[in-house]
């Protein structure tokens, strides 16, 4: 798979008759590899001939030695010499490996990607460890089709996808939705998810309902951990030193240091261990003394996998827990007492967040099922939030008592599911499904003290190749809410191979939203806010179109590949926040008519020896029907993205330069003006983002990794109207706190 090119000779076979006969196999896959170009020189003249579909090539009988030389986009050269009465076969390993990509979102059984019938982009860990990126939101930072918003009141970063909230993007852990604040897998706080044992991230653009259950209507991302290894132990550790802007020093900036160590305890056993401290001092920037404009954030991580293996069958347990403190610290203000001493003090205020998650997983395969899979979880998260006066002579602290000034919230979700693969005949594969979903959430700003919401499901889906070069895969899901009763939702997808490398995929999917237990049950109250749960509110609906062309091609003597990808999103009542009628000082959930996107994205990367890029464009547009308002108002509104990777191998020196670009466009909205509640036109203004790291192999067990970020020193984007959410709203909208660099130094020991 990682190899450029690898070329093994699986056979030679001397046989009496006075013909030949080749076959080209790909050695990931070990089926025949249809189309390929074979060039055979003889003397004077020089064949074109092209292998059939399982790879054969016959050839006439021959006395005299030929040369062979097969020409393809994906594979490299092979040059032999052939002689009379032999029949050879040849092993041949892919140059773009992308489409070798074992992939398991979404996929009865793990598969490449090019097999799928789904589009599954992938983020390996190579690219997570080049760009230097410690959370999700920095891997996702120049994703086509997804825009990240900051709101900096409770340190919070959230991503949208296809012109869809973040409300609608589901994060996962394995196939396992990811607890936070928001609830089970939706707009959870990509800044609180760690990368370190993270494999690769698989991302899904539109509904995946069928699989993954209600909340998916843009998608999914899917975080798949690291599970196997190679030496019977493994540690590693690093250090990474990154400034905030032009803050820098011990107490400056953003510190992090990590320590993984795996371990085989035996030939059935093995562990995975991790520990991380993410230290974030804040950024003062020009806020007043003693308050910053990102507040300091400081966070503990750890993660333990035990696995038990077999090879029909593998058990483990997964355990992650997370510490998270972020404080907001006030401006002084003057407490002059009686007798004329001053006592000042501030109003200052902490979030501390815990998450622990446990599951248990088991895959494998048996005599009666080809593929089975069964996970049960439990996740824990509360977040507590505690405002007091702070005495700034002798530190004494004291809780206010204002409304809405102490709050702890809770959430508990217990989850199980499991799908198992039957085959039926050679060309019909289906998948059987469960998952069962029991979430309660808890707190001051829940009305009762306490809510829930159950959901039961079961899922089929079938792929039927009606012909070698056509699969279809109709699918169905049976969900009953204990809120909103059941739902029954369809989906298809269809892939058509046009040739041995490139495809065509045809999707429709209906999507599912009930509403959460907050937009339903939230009362929160305090000096600045007036925002409550809507109990009448209705689920979301949705339908998604795509279509999606992978292509492959050459420019000159390098393959180059092409993916367009269309698509189309129509939601019914989508939940959004608006004013209460008889209260305008209130905010409540409602339910907007109707929510359309659609758009294109081109990418394309090509490979010249040492030099990789990548490069692509997408345009967005979105279209919001809000009750009682004009109609003419439908129209889209249309944004578009830009981005670019260029890597760079020094192979001399052992150092590879990456720089990532993306150039997001303007967001633009309707919004009522504050004069005479006119319709509006606003948004948030455009901006580009530029990356660059070099990463250096000092020895075999020490690297180290220099960059920089936000190289255009983008602080804050005016917002003319457009929200940037519940805390980001105003005359700008926080994007970073501009130019930082830095420097991260690893060490690796392995021992056999």
């Amino acid at each position: 798979m990682n190899q450029i090119a690898r070329i093994i000779l699986l056979a030679a076979i001397c046989i009496p008759a006075q013909a030949q006969q080749l076959v080209f196999m790909d050695e990931e896959e070990q089926v025949g590899i249809p189309y390929l170009t074979v060039i055979v020189s003889e003397q004077a003249r020089t064949l074109h001939l092209f292998t059939d579909a399982q790879g054969r090539l016959n050839l006439p009988a021959l006395n005299y030695p030929v040369r062979l030389q097969t020409s393809h986009i994906n594979y490299p050269a092979l040059s032999d010499t052939l002689r009379s009465a032999t029949n050879k076969t040849y092993g041949l390993k892919a140059k773009i490996n992308a489409l070798n990509d074992v992939i398991v979102t979404g996929q009865f059984a793990p598969q490449s990607v090019r097999n799928s019938v789904f589009r599954v982009a992938t983020i390996t860990r190579e690219e997570i460890e080049n760009r230097g990126a410690i959370t999700l939101e920095q891997a996702l930072q120049n994703r086509l089709n997804m825009r990240i918003s900051q709101d900096l009141a409770i340190g919070n970063a959230t991503v949208s996808l296809q012109g869809i909230s973040a409300q609608n993007v589901k994060i996962l852990i394995d196939g396992v939705p990811l607890v936070n604040r928001n609830g089970n897998g939706n707009a959870a706080d990509l800044s609180q998810i760690n990368l370190q044992q993270i494999e690769r991230l698989e991302i899904v653009e539109g509904p995946m309902a069928i699989n993954y259950g209600a909340n998916a209507l843009a998608g999914v991302v899917n975080l798949i951990t690291k599970k196997d290894f190679e030496r019977s132990t493994e540690v590693s550790a690093f250090v990474q030193s990154e400034t905030a802007g032009n803050e820098a020093g011990p107490r400056n900036g953003k510190h992090v240091q990590s320590l993984q160590v795996n371990k085989k305890l035996s030939k059935k056993w093995s562990l995975l261990s991790h520990i991380q401290h993410n230290d974030f001092q804040g950024f003062t920037g020009s806020a007043p003394l003693r308050t910053h404009e990102w507040n300091p954030k400081n966070q503990l991580l750890g993660s333990l996998l035990v696995k038990f293996e077999t090879p029909k069958k593998s058990i483990y347990y997964r355990g992650e827990a997370l510490n998270e403190l972020i404080e907001d610290f006030g401006r002084p203000q003057n407490n002059f007492q009686p007798n004329g001493q001053n006592q000042p003090f501030a109003i200052d205020e902490t979030y501390t967040s815990q998450r622990h998650t446990h599951q248990l997983q088991a895959e494998g395969r048996s005599d009666v099922f080809k593929q089975y899979n069964l996970f049960l979880s439990f996740s824990d998260f509360q977040r507590q939030k505690s405002r007091f006066s702070k005495n700034l002579i002798n530190g004494e602290e004291r809780l206010t008592t204002g409304e809405g000034d102490q709050d702890l919230s809770t959430y508990r979700v217990w989850e199980s599911g499991g799908s198992t693969q039957l085959s039926v005949g050679s060309k019909t594969a289906i998948q059987l499904g469960y998952q069962l979903s029991l979430e309660k959430v808890g707190g001051g700003r829940i009305a009762k003290g306490r809510q829930g919401i159950e959901e039961y499901s079961v899922y089929s889906s079938a792929e039927w190749m009606i012909h070698p070069k056509l699969v279809l895969r109709p699918g169905v899901r049976f969900t009953h809410n204990s809120g909103f009763g059941q739902q029954l939702i369809p989906a298809l997808q269809v892939k058509y191979e046009l040739s041995s490398l490139n495809q065509l995929r045809l999707s429709y999917s209906r999507g599912f939203r009930a509403p959460s237990v907050r937009e339903l049950y939230f009362e929160f109250v305090d000096s600045n806010h007036r925002i409550f749960g809507n109990p009448n509110l209705k689920p979301e609906t949705s339908h998604h179109i795509g279509l999606n062309l992978v292509a492959h091609y050459s420019l000159g003597k390098q393959a180059v590949q092409t993916d367009i990808n269309l698509f189309y999103n129509q939601i019914e009542d989508q939940i959004g926040i608006g004013q209460l009628p008889n209260d305008i000082t209130s905010a409540t959930y409602i339910n907007i008519n109707q929510f359309k996107t659609l758009g294109i994205n081109i990418q394309k990367q090509a490979t010249w020896r040492e030099l990789g890029v990548a490069l692509g464009a997408a345009y967005v547009g979105r279209s919001n029907r809000l009750q009682n308002l004009s109609p003419s108002l439908e129209q889209y509104l249309y944004s578009p993205e830009l981005n670019a990777h260029i890597s760079y191998h020094f192979k001399a020196w052992g150092s590879r330069l990456n720089l990532y670009y993306k150039y997001t466009g303007k967001l633009q909205s309707y919004f009522v003006g504050s004069e005479n509640n006119t319709i509006q036109l606003g948004g948030i203004e455009d901006y580009h983002w530029l990356e660059a790291t070099i990463n250096q192999h000092i020895s075999k067990r020490w690297q180290m990794l220099l960059g920089a970020r936000n190289l255009f020193n983008i602080r804050q984007l005016s917002n003319s109207g457009a929200g940037g959410g519940a805390h980001s709203g105003g005359s700008s909208v926080a994007l970073s706190y501009g130019r930082s660099y830095f420097i991260k130094i690893s060490y690796n020991l392995q021992f056999k």
